[in-house]
């Protein structure tokens, strides 16, 4: 073996083995610092016009938290930031505010008794509202119920309907809309101050 071939395989081995590796850390690789892990935070929120917070209790366990949703027409994100004794927001839950695509947009987010409602409204002609009500008691956030009210003005009723979901809002958007949607709704018409019920 001449030379030349000894200096290229010593440079090839050692090319090999001063390439960066990853450094495993706390169960995540960083790159070396070169690549940054992406944290959430509710700083990025408090002054991006692109998004609402409310403040109130979720969890009901004395301590105030925050809930974080885009604003209408910006998106469907919702993120919920339980509080603590030393006044820190820690991020508990990245879920839908379930704005819809060409339908209904978020309009407000409300405290309950168990939790919040999200309330959602069609933004063109017509009036259709859906409030999903959330639960936040030991610090599970379950989507209980959607209640939905909507007018026909050409046939002169309301119609208001309830469905009762109890699914964890931990699930992916698909998987909550699989099960919005194989839910069965009770709905009640009302016609010019007369109700009659249709399953």
């Amino acid at each position: 073996m001449n030379k030349i071939t000894i200096l290229v395989l010593l440079f090839s081995f050692l090319l090999a083995n001063c390439q960066k590796k990853p450094i495993l850390k706390n169960d995540r690789v960083e790159a070396n610092n070169t690549e940054k892990i992406q944290t959430i935070n509710l700083n990025q929120y408090t002054n991006n016009t692109n998004y609402f917070i409310k403040t109130f209790d979720v969890n009901k366990d004395g301590i105030k938290d925050k809930i974080v949703s885009h604003n209408r027409y910006l998106g469907d994100e919702l993120l919920l930031f339980l509080g603590d004794k030393d006044s820190n927001y820690n991020l508990a839950i990245k879920s839908t505010n379930f704005s819809e695509d060409g339908g209904n947009q978020i309009t407000d987010i409300k405290e309950t008794k168990e939790g919040f409602e999200i309330i959602t409204q069609f933004p063109d002609r017509g009036y259709l509202q859906n409030t999903y009500f959330v639960s936040g008691i030991n610090n599970k956030l379950i989507l209980k119920k959607i209640q939905s009210e909507s007018e026909s003005w050409q046939n002169g009723y309301t119609e208001k309907c309830s469905q009762n979901i109890n699914v964890d809002l931990k699930k992916s958007i698909a998987e909550l809309s699989k099960v919005i949607s194989n839910t069965k709704k009770n709905c009640t018409k009302i016609y010019n101050k007369q109700s009659k019920v249709k399953n």
